[in-house]
C-alpha cells in the first residue's frame, strides 16, 4: 500500500514538473510572437509618420511659395529693427556717461559724553 502511494506521488511530481516545463515553452513561443507583432506595428507606424512628415513639408513649402510676406510681417520686421536701434543707443549712452554719485548728507553730530 505504501509503495503504491509513493509511486503515485512520484508520478504526480514528474507530471507536474513536465507540465510546467511545457507551459513555459508555450509561453516563450507566445511572447516571441507578440514581440514580433509589436515590432511590425511600430515599423508600420514609423513609416506612416515619415509619409505624413513628407506631406506636411510639401504643403508648407507650397504655402510659403504661394503667400510670400504679408504686410503685418513686414511691419513687425521694421519695428524690431527700430527697437534694436533704440536699445543700442540707450546702452551706448549709459556706457559713455556714467551716472553721477548721489550727494551725501553731512554726518550726524556725535552726542557729547
Amino acid at each position: 500500500m505504501q509503495k503504491l502511494i509513493v509511486v503515485a506521488f512520484a508520478a504526480l511530481c514528474l507530471i507536474g514538473t513536465s507540465s510546467l516545463a511545457l507551459a513555459e515553452e508555450a509561453m516563450k513561443g507566445e511572447m516571441g510572437n507578440m514581440k514580433d507583432e509589436m515590432k511590425a506595428e511600430n515599423d508600420a507606424m514609423k513609416g506612416d509618420m515619415k509619409v505624413n512628415k513628407e506631406e506636411m513639408k510639401g504643403k508648407t513649402k507650397e504655402q510659403g511659395k504661394a503667400k510670400g510676406k504679408t504686410k503685418d510681417q513686414k511691419k513687425t520686421k521694421g519695428k524690431s529693427k527700430q527697437h534694436k536701434e533704440k536699445t543700442k543707443t540707450h546702452k551706448d549712452t549709459a556706457k559713455a556717461a556714467p551716472a553721477a554719485p548721489a550727494p551725501m548728507s553731512a554726518p550726524a553730530p556725535a552726542a557729547a559724553p
